[in-house]
């Protein structure tokens, strides 16, 4: 599949001097990497202070590529991704600070086997923990900070995803669900139907979303350019939809049940394609939405004999499912 993206410009104005950029409308560059070191962020700065403090503050020729986010949040790239996709958002602009487009992106490692080798014989970094891991979680915005909860009542935990030393430690009583986005965390505890939002970086409370289908939460992600929120629950089997008309104003949308006992996992592969996993069972269900229905069918049987858990698609398309206590499975779909 391929998509068309119009190039548009802008001239800033320095003194008496004009300086044109081009510019994709409606779009930001993402890294398909969980690290990014080549990005400098600024959090609570319109797109016009961004490209202010370019030439203010910086040689121009010091940043490649400029991300103005809708949610007045400015990334600056130093060097193009060699592993990338070009997300929708409305209000985000991609800007070409250089006049240089990037390369194809590229998939990182694509052969398995040397990379299960690689996995296999790396030297472990690790953190101690005063709680038993339940929960784990970065945006995919900022890359560099990684958030952990509990199995149990725990504190949410964040650490450095390179080196593994810890960040902050926030005392909230959540268990089990954590999702980072949008510089906001959505936090829950088991058996209780309410997700609780808060600030990322303050830990303000910010509000929360409560629901009869939102028992024994385990996932929660974002569609359609941060429009539909998913939630995964474990104990009555389902996905439950909801509108998402402002970072604390969600309306139910749908209620999407699923044949197969304790629903866990989620992983987008995009906007109309989710694979799903299940604790018990140790299922892989992918859920198709077309002609305006979500439709579902069995992917993958697994034969594991441990829980399953959650799972995630990387870049080159290979499904990465945790089997609680044993290991990491991976599969690759055609």
């Amino acid at each position: 599949m391929y998509t068309t993206y119009i190039f548009l410009s802008i001239i800033l104005i320095i003194g008496t001097s004009g300086i044109s950029f081009p510019y994709i409308q409606d779009v930001y560059l993402q890294s398909t990497r969980t690290s990014n070191p080549n990005v400098t962020t600024y959090f609570n700065s319109t797109c016009q202070d961004c490209l202010c403090e370019e030439f203010i503050t910086y040689n121009r020729m010091n940043f490649i590529a400029l991300n103005c986010l809708s949610n007045e949040t400015c990334q600056f790239f130093s060097n193009f991704p060699s592993s990338y996709q070009l997300t929708s958002s409305n209000g985000s602009r991609l800007y070409f600070l250089q006049s240089i487009l990037p390369n194809d992106s590229s998939c990182c490692m694509p052969n398995i086997t040397e990379l299960l080798s690689r996995l296999k014989n790396t030297i472990a970094i690790t953190i101690d923990l005063t709680f038993q891991p339940g929960g784990l979680n970065y945006d995919p915005n900022i890359p560099s900070e990684v958030a952990v909860v509990g199995w149990g009542s725990s504190p949410l935990f964040w650490f450095d995803p390179q080196n593994m030393t810890t960040i902050r430690s926030v005392t909230n009583n959540v268990m089990l669900t954590i999702t980072s986005y949008n510089n906001h965390t959505f936090t829950a505890v088991n058996g209780i139907p309410t997700i609780h939002i808060r600030d990322r970086q303050t830990n303000t409370y910010l509000g929360n979303i409560s629901y009869p289908t939102l028992t024994q939460i385990r996932k929660i992600i974002f569609i359609n350019d941060r429009k539909t929120m998913i939630v995964s629950t474990q104990d009555n089997r389902s996905l439950t939809l909801f509108n998402v008309h402002s970072l604390t104003n969600y309306t139910f949308q749908r209620f999407i049940e699923l044949p197969y006992s304790s629903i866990h996992g989620i992983a987008k592969v995009n906007d109309t394609f989710l694979y799903v996993s299940t604790w018990v069972n140790k299922y892989i269900i992918s859920c198709k939405y077309e002609n305006s229905i979500w439709t579902h069918r069995l992917l993958v049987n697994n034969s594991i004999t441990a829980w399953g858990s959650h799972l995630t698609v990387d870049e080159c398309g290979r499904i990465w499912f945790i089997n609680n206590l044993v290991c990491v499975s991976t599969i690759r779909m055609v």
